[in-house]
């Protein structure tokens, strides 16, 4: 599935393929678009969707954590967002606290093409993932809410402050209880 952007952002995203190394020999901003597009797909309606982005690290997370505030910024236009607090590790617990925090992100990516470049965000900042889940890492990035339904379910359970978070950036979400 493509990832849905405003026609100026087939132009970064094709200028990140090309820093990536996906170059093929073209001249012009132009022709990098147009290379591009056979991965993504054009909004007819321009829509802007918020997302609820949870920021997690507990390697030099103070570090981390602005810098990837600083790529996030890259992928939209940042709204409001939740204290940063430092929580324990969950089930494996001999590794150092978590800095964890949440923000909104209103951007002209769809679901799948957010929670992509996400994950190249975390592959870029050098996170390497093992096969422990609760392992130590550089940064956690996640789609918890997006366009005011919850995404992950999961999270807001098994991590007690993210409810909290969710809570204090989209009341809405929880107006039933």
């Amino acid at each position: 599935m493509g990832r849905i952007l405003y026609i100026d952002g087939v132009e970064r995203l094709a200028r990140r393929l090309v820093q990536k190394g996906h170059k093929k020999k073209m001249k012009g901003m132009k022709a990098y678009a147009l290379s591009a597009m056979d991965k993504v797909k054009i909004s007819k309606d321009n829509q802007i969707n918020t997302a609820l982005i949870l920021l997690g690290s507990n390697i030099n997370p103070e570090e981390n954590i602005t810098i990837a505030l600083n790529y996030i910024q890259k992928l939209g236009t940042m709204g409001n967002q939740t204290d940063f607090i430092y929580t324990k590790p969950l089930q494996f617990e001999a590794q150092p606290n978590f800095l964890n925090g949440a923000l909104l992100l209103h951007t002209g990516l769809a679901l799948d093409g957010l929670h992509s470049e996400l994950k190249q965000i975390e592959l870029d900042m050098g996170r390497h993932r093992s096969e422990s889940k609760n392992a130590p890492r550089i940064i956690d990035l996640d789609v918890i809410t997006f366009n005011g339904s919850i995404a992950d379910e999961k999270d807001i359970v098994q991590l007690p402050f993210l409810y909290d978070f969710v809570k204090q950036l989209q009341p809405e979400i929880f107006k039933w209880q």
